[in-house]
């Protein structure tokens, strides 16, 4: 969030983080290779919990592409 926001970053901080986040999704994506839903075989609580962080995660990577986008746009025209 804090590249939207133009907050000063913590370079420790991200990479700790990223680590976390990376296991966690590897989790779910090890779990969700077996079973069609994350609570089971049916929609459930467990997979609506998770729709807004999977969302603002969405975001951020979306944010992070276009970011990209425009640094290697610069300088090029």
């Amino acid at each position: 969030m804090s590249p939207l926001m133009k907050i000063k970053q913590n370079p420790y901080a991200i990479k700790e983080n990223e680590d976390k986040l990376g296991k966690v999704l590897q989790v779910y994506d090890k779990r969700l290779g077996e079973i069609r839903f994350l609570g089971g075989d049916e929609f459930s609580l467990a997979d609506l919990s998770h729709l807004p962080n999977i969302n603002i995660l969405g975001m951020f990577v979306l944010a992070e592409k276009k970011k990209k986008k425009e640094e290697e746009g610069v300088g090029m025209g």
